[in-house]
């Protein structure tokens, strides 16, 4: 079973972040991606005014579950729409992930609007 889970241990985020080349950015929040007890990737991104940014969206070195990190990426979507956010900018260089989630390319960002995202039974872009 694939879960998201908020991890709030500094400490944990930084080691994974740097494991997998990231840097992450203060006050960033995360979710940790499980299959069946095991860490296999992570989700960091940051509440913006209005909205929100995917910083970073990735499996563990010994893991390669795409359809995990569409997961967490909703999990991470829906935060965001929670907390009153509208936009999503994504900022994870994977542009396939990214249009898997429902993301446009808007100027020179990939972007998307969380208005509506999750009702109606079409919510989800699928490419």
């Amino acid at each position: 079973m694939i879960k998201a889970t908020p991890e709030l241990n500094r400490e944990k985020i930084t080691d994974i972040c740097g494991a997998c080349g990231v840097i992450p950015e203060e006050n960033a929040l995360c979710y940790f991606i499980y299959s069946d007890g095991s860490l296999i990737g992570f989700c960091l991104f940051k509440l913006t005014a209005g909205g929100g940014r995917v910083i970073a969206l990735r499996n563990t070195k010994d893991s390669s579950d795409r359809d995990a990190l569409v997961i967490a990426g909703r999990a991470c979507l829906d935060f965001i729409q929670r907390q009153g956010g509208n936009d999503a900018i994504f900022e994870e260089n994977d542009t396939d992930l990214a249009y898997r989630l429902g993301f446009e390319e808007k100027g020179d960002r990939l972007y998307l609007n969380l208005s509506g995202y999750f009702s109606g039974c079409c919510a989800l872009k699928t490419q």
